[in-house]
């Protein structure tokens, strides 16, 4: 079968940067106390991990419909959402609603968060020709 050509950068990386910035409004709603108690934190950390397998049918869904790679798709997402919250926290932190160290525990989640959604693609994502 004939490998697509595109590669998945473009549409992967404006879904990352749309999935981040919904998702950098939606933390803006958890309450502070959840971020800095240990327990609720943890409780935080452990629902990413199955919201990670969430990502791989929007990935599918994307790289169908422009036939590329789902795993592509998926990780170049995971790159844009990466360079969005990286400037964000730099520059804008506000958006996510939080300051000090609740704003210190956002950075965390989304570290461990997009651990978890490139382990999920590297791991479920096919990594064939969507298109095939």
């Amino acid at each position: 079968m004939a490998r697509s050509k595109r590669s998945g950068l473009v549409s992967g990386f404006i879904l990352g940067v749309a999935i981040a910035f919904f998702f950098a409004v939606v933390i803006r709603f958890v309450p502070a106390e959840w971020l800095v108690n240990p327990l609720s934190r943890a409780g935080l950390y452990a629902a990413q991990v199955p919201s990670a397998l969430l990502f791989i049918p929007i990935a599918m869904v994307v790289a169908r419909a422009r036939g590329e790679s789902p795993r592509q798709v998926l990780l170049w997402a995971c790159s844009g959402a990466l360079a969005f919250d990286g400037l964000v926290l730099g520059y804008w932190p506000a958006l996510y609603g939080h300051e000090g160290p609740a704003l210190t525990f956002v950075a965390t989640l989304l570290l461990w968060a997009f651990a978890g959604i490139v382990a999920a693609a590297l791991l479920f994502a096919p990594d064939d020709d969507a298109s095939a």
